[in-house]
C-alpha cells in the first residue's frame, strides 16, 4: 500500500490506538491513587486527615500530579483529532456530547452531591489517634508559637532559624500559629525578635488578617503597632477588615479545617475591639466592606468554589473540543496543503520538545502567582469557570494531541526512545520539584541560587514542563512497547476507567474517613483504600453499568457475551 504524506486535513482512515486508549486509562486509574494518598500528609482542605502522617506520600501525589492530567489532555486531544477525521466536526460534536457533557450534568446531579456529603462528614468528625513522633515545641519553630513557648521560640531564633519561614504544611509563619493559638506573648516576642508583621503567606494573606478573622484583639493590636499594612489584600482581594464578615459557620469551618478548636462569641467579642482601633474598619463594616471585597466575592463563586469536584476534567474538554472544532474550521481552506517535512520533523518527538517546552513554560509561568508561592505541577480549577491560566496550560497539552496526530497520523511512534525518556524523566523530578517547593537541594544550588528568586522561578517552571513532557512520551512509548496486541483484560479495564473515576471519590473519602483512626502505618492503610475502591467500583461496573444505559453513555454500546450451546454451537 503507498504511503500518504499527512495535510492539514486530519487523517480519516486511522486505526484505533489501544495502547494510547489504555495508557489514558491509566491516567484515570492514577487519579484514584493520588486521591487515596491525600489524607495521609498535612493538607488541609482536604475533608479526611490521616492519623498516620507520611510526608512522603504528599511528594508522590506530587510527582503524580505533575504529568497525569497533562497526559490525559494530549491524549484526548489526539483522539479528538483521530475521531474528527473519523467523523467530520459534526459527528465530533455530537460524539463528544454523549460522551462528555451528558455524563458531566449526571455526575453533577449524583456523584458531586455524595462528594458534598461525605466531605461535611469527613470536616465533621475529628481524627483522634496518633502515629509516629508528633513535632514538638523544641523541634519545630511552628509548634513552639502555637504552644506561647518563648523559650523554645528563642532557642530555635539562636540556632538560625527564621522568624518569617512558612512552615511546610500550611505556608504559613510561626507568627500566624501564634496568632490562632491567642497567644501574644509570643506574638510580642517574634515580632520584637523581626518577624515582618506583614508577611505574605503561601495563600497570600497575612497576620492581620489572621487576627481579624479569628477576633484576637490582642494580637491585632501588637501587629498594626509594628506596622503591618492595614490596607494589605488578600488574592480574593479582601483587607484585614473585611474578613470580619464572615459568620460562624465560616469561621468554625476554617477553625476545624486547620484542626483549632474555637469559641465564636470570643471571637466575635475580639471583632468588636479590634474594630474600635483598626483604621477604616468601622466604615467598611458600615457600607459593606470595601470596593473590591464584592467583585473578588463574585470572582471566588465563579472561579473557585469547587463547584465540579473531581469532574473539572469533563468541564474542560467541554470548552476544549469546541475550541478545536473553531480552529479546524478557520484552518479548512488549507485542508489539502501538504505539510512541508520540515513542519512533520518538528512535530516529532523528542525535536518537538525544542517547542513544546518553551510553550508549556508560558503557561506554567503565571501559576503559584509568579513564583511567590510554592508549589510543584498545575494549579487545579474546579470553579464555574475555568481560570484562564489553568485552562490554558491544559489547552497546551490538548492541541500538541490533536497537531501531533494531524502531522504525524495514528501510525507514528510517539513514544520512540522511551527507555531512556523515562529515566531523564525521574532524573529531572527531584530538582524540579525541589527548586518549585522552594527548597533547593543539594545545598551547593541552594547556595548559588540564594537571592535569585527569579532565576530560581525560571529554572522551576522549566523543570515541570521536562519533566511532563519526558513522562508523556516515556510512558506511550512504554504501552506501545509492553500492548504489541490488544488484550480482552486491559480493553475490559480501559473501559472500566472511565466509569471507576467519575465515580471513586465518594467512597475513597469515605473510606479514609473510616480508616484515618486506625493504628495502622500509611503505606497499609492507602493500598486498602485504593483496592477496595477499584474492587467495589469495578464490580459494580460489571453489574450496573457495562451492559446498561449508563453504559452506553460513557462507553457506548457492549454486547454481553453468550455462552456457547450444547454441541459447540454459539
Amino acid at each position: 500500500m503507498p504511503t500518504t504524506e499527512p495535510t492539514l486535513a486530519t487523517q480519516s482512515a486511522s486505526p484505533r490506538r489501544h495502547d494510547l486508549d489504555a495508557l489514558r486509562a491509566g491516567a484515570m486509574l492514577l487519579g484514584i491513587v493520588l486521591h487515596a494518598g491525600m489524607s495521609f500528609f498535612d493538607n488541609p482542605m482536604w475533608p479526611a486527615q490521616d492519623a498516620s502522617r507520611a510526608p512522603a506520600m504528599g511528594l508522590v501525589v506530587m510527582a503524580i500530579h505533575g504529568f497525569r492530567m497533562p497526559l490525559f489532555f494530549l491524549l484526548s486531544g489526539y483522539f479528538t483529532a483521530m475521531l474528527a477525521g473519523r467523523r467530520g466536526l459534526g459527528g465530533l460534536l455530537r460524539h463528544r456530547g454523549k460522551r462528555i457533557a451528558l455524563p458531566l450534568a449526571v455526575g453533577m446531579a449524583t456523584i458531586v452531591p455524595l462528594v458534598w456529603a461525605v466531605s461535611i462528614w469527613g470536616y465533621m468528625s475529628p481524627t483522634t489517634a496518633t502515629s509516629g513522633a508528633a513535632p514538638t515545641a523544641d523541634t519545630s519553630i511552628w509548634v513552639a508559637a502555637g504552644e506561647g513557648s518563648v523559650d523554645a521560640l528563642r532557642r530555635h531564633l539562636d540556632s538560625g532559624a527564621d522568624p518569617d519561614e512558612l512552615d511546610p504544611a500550611y505556608r504559613v509563619p510561626p507568627l500566624a500559629w501564634a496568632i490562632v493559638a491567642d497567644e501574644p506573648g509570643a506574638v510580642a516576642f517574634l515580632l520584637e525578635a523581626g518577624a515582618d508583621p506583614g508577611v505574605k503567606y503561601g495563600d497570600g494573606n497575612t497576620p492581620l488578617h489572621t487576627a481579624c478573622f479569628f477576633g484576637r484583639a490582642d494580637a491585632a493590636r501588637l501587629l498594626v503597632d509594628a506596622g503591618a499594612p492595614v490596607d494589605a489584600r488578600s488574592p480574593a482581594g479582601e483587607t484585614p477588615a473585611d474578613v470580619m464578615r464572615y459568620d460562624r459557620a465560616t469561621t468554625e469551618g476554617v477553625a476545624r479545617a486547620i484542626r483549632t478548636e474555637i469559641d465564636f462569641d470570643q471571637v466575635d467579642a475580639g471583632r468588636e475591639e479590634i474594630r474600635t482601633f483598626l483604621p477604616d474598619a468601622q466604615a467598611a463594616e458600615a457600607t459593606g466592606g470595601s470596593a473590591a471585597f464584592g467583585p473578588a466575592m463574585l470572582r471566588g463563586l465563579l472561579f473557585e468554589f469547587p463547584v465540579f469536584h473531581h469532574l473539572w476534567f469533563l468541564w474542560f474538554l467541554c470548552w476544549l473540543v469546541p475550541g478545536y472544532a473553531l480552529a479546524v474550521l478557520v484552518l479548512r481552506p488549507l485542508a489539502g496543503v501538504r505539510l512541508p517535512r520540515a513542519v512533520t520533523i518538528l512535530a516529532a518527538p523528542p525535536v518537538c520538545l525544542l517547542w513544546l517546552v518553551p510553550l508549556t513554560m508560558l503557561a506554567q509561568w503565571p501559576m503559584t502567582s509568579g513564583g511567590t508561592q510554592p508549589g510543584f505541577g498545575p494549579d487545579t480549577s474546579v470553579g464555574l469557570l475555568p481560570i484562564p491560566r489553568v485552562l490554558a496550560y491544559y489547552a497546551v497539552f490538548f492541541g500538541a494531541g490533536a497537531v501531533l496526530f494531524t502531522a504525524r497520523g495514528a501510525t507514528a511512534r510517539l513514544g520512540r526512545g522511551w527507555w531512556l525518556t523515562l529515566p531523564l524523566a525521574l532524573a529531572v523530578l527531584a530538582p524540579a520539584m525541589s527548586l518549585g517547593l522552594k527548597s533547593p537541594w543539594p545545598q551547593p544550588l541552594a547556595s548559588v541560587l540564594s537571592g535569585h528568586a527569579t532565576s530560581v522561578h525560571v529554572l522551576a517552571v522549566a523543570g515541570q514542563a521536562l519533566y511532563a513532557w519526558l513522562m508523556i512520551f516515556g510512558l506511550i512509548g512504554l504501552f506501545e512497547f509492553a500492548l504489541g496486541r490488544e488484550r480482552f483484560g486491559v480493553r475490559y479495564l480501559s473501559d472500566a476507567s472511565y466509569w471507576l473515576y467519575v465515580a471513586h471519590l465518594p467512597l475513597v473519602v469515605a473510606l479514609q474517613i473510616m480508616l484515618r483512626n486506625v493504628d495502622l502505618p500509611a503505606a497499609i492503610k492507602m493500598p486498602i483504600i485504593v483496592l477496595v475502591t477499584v474492587g467495589v467500583l469495578l464490580g459494580a461496573y460489571q453489574i450496573f453499568v457495562r451492559y446498561t444505559a449508563i453504559g452506553r453513555m460513557l462507553n457506548g454500546p457492549r454486547v454481553r457475551p453468550t455462552r456457547p450451546e450444547p454441541g459447540g454451537r454459539a
